[in-house]
């Protein structure tokens, strides 16, 4: 699932904290400030005091790194940058200077001043994303699989909708098992899909019986019938963007079998109902260069892509560039035109920006 590497950065340092972020000189990178603290040594005080600037200067390059990633980044790309990226971390460090240093109970605190290469660290993420495995539109599956009046906990449905659906240009990821509420009003259940990285989240809701055997009828085989019915809502909008169901039978000497059969041929069949309008949705959003001038701050830049989350037309936004304190984002939204979508952006904020120019692909803004 949909995860922030910030996330995982931050948990390979083993105690870190931090502060402010302003801008550095033009084109050159970040004055970040940064904390750590680290356990005190006083047999060798030397390395302790290295130990806590190299989890500072760490933090500094987490605080930088974090604005760089997409918000469709997962958790394996996530770990490729992770490795490129803390293995290195003195390589985008230009100069660093220790402000405090401390003992604090049985921990050494220490901060610094560091300049960040803003720039040397956007483009080894966006480097790691492009070598990744196909970067793929994330899709949440769950599933309530019911056999008679009892829940069925085996997820047969589930791997048939994996069959049916594992050679489609997205990646399927294993999601709960669902009550008759989530069914009815699945909601929450979106809600978290979106929560955790996914674009889309699959419903699947599928019930076998047993067969009436005719009078007479000697066969060792038990028949049993599924109904499955399987939805597609869109995470940012809740929309139903596609729905499959069939009914079909499994034979099989032993009832637990028969009836795995059923589920599993109706939900595959209804799966494969799916994969056309899905990638119609996934390929319905258009992309818009949306640039943000007189940024000047870290803060300021979270505060942008922020903004870029919480709107729900918005699929998916990448930081391309950051430099001379200005940003330029490449943005995927389910939106008419460039200046709704540069309205919406605007009214998300309390501070007005200025609209310099907006053409049918791009959008250029200020801070005011």
């Amino acid at each position: 699932m949909k995860k922030s590497i910030l996330c995982l950065l931050t948990a390979a340092v083993f105690c870190a904290a931090c502060s402010g972020i302003r801008i550095g000189p033009k084109g050159e990178g970040e004055y970040v400030y940064a904390e750590s603290l680290v356990p005190y040594d006083e047999n060798n005080l030397k390395q302790m005091k290295k130990d806590g600037v190299l989890a500072a200067q760490r933090t500094a390059v987490e605080q930088v790194a974090g604005v760089f990633i997409s918000s469709a980044t997962t958790v394996d790309q996530a770990q490729l940058v992770e490795d490129k990226i803390t293995s290195k971390t003195a390589g985008f460090i230009r100069r660093s200077h220790v402000q405090k240093a401390y003992r604090k109970g049985d921990q050494w605190f220490t901060r610094i001043k560091a300049m960040v290469l803003v720039k040397d660290i956007g483009e080894i993420i966006k480097q790691s994303e492009s070598d990744a495995f196909a970067k793929k539109t994330t899709i949440l599956v769950t599933s309530r699989e019911m056999n008679g009046e009892d829940i069925s906990l085996r997820q047969d449905c589930k791997q048939a909708i994996y069959r049916a659906l594992k050679n489609q240009p997205f990646a399927l990821v294993n999601g709960d098992n669902l009550s008759q509420n989530n069914i009815e009003e699945p909601t929450s259940v979106i809600d978290k899909a979106r929560t955790e990285g996914a674009r889309f989240v699959i419903v699947a809701n599928v019930e076998t019986n047993p067969l009436v055997t005719l009078a007479g009828n000697t066969s060792p085989f038990k028949t049993y019938r599924a109904r499955a019915n399987i939805r597609t809502y869109a995470a940012n909008n809740y929309a139903l963007v596609a729905e499959g169901a069939q009914q079909l039978s499994g034979l099989d000497p032993l009832p637990d079998i028969a009836a795995q059969k059923s589920i599993s041929a109706a939900c595959e069949a209804a799966a494969k109902q799916l994969a056309e309008p899905v990638n119609a949705a996934i390929n319905s959003a258009k992309t818009f260069n949306v640039t943000v001038k007189d940024v000047n701050t870290i803060e300021r830049l979270k505060q942008i892509q922020n903004i870029f989350k919480d709107l729900r037309e918005i699929e998916d936004f990448n930081l391309v560039r950051y430099a001379n304190s200005s940003a330029q984002f490449e943005i995927a939204a389910n939106i008419a035109t460039p200046e709704e979508l540069a309205a919406k952006i605007i009214r998300k904020y309390n501070v007005n920006f200025t609209v310099v120019t907006i053409t049918p692909s791009a959008i250029v803004l200020s801070f005011n």
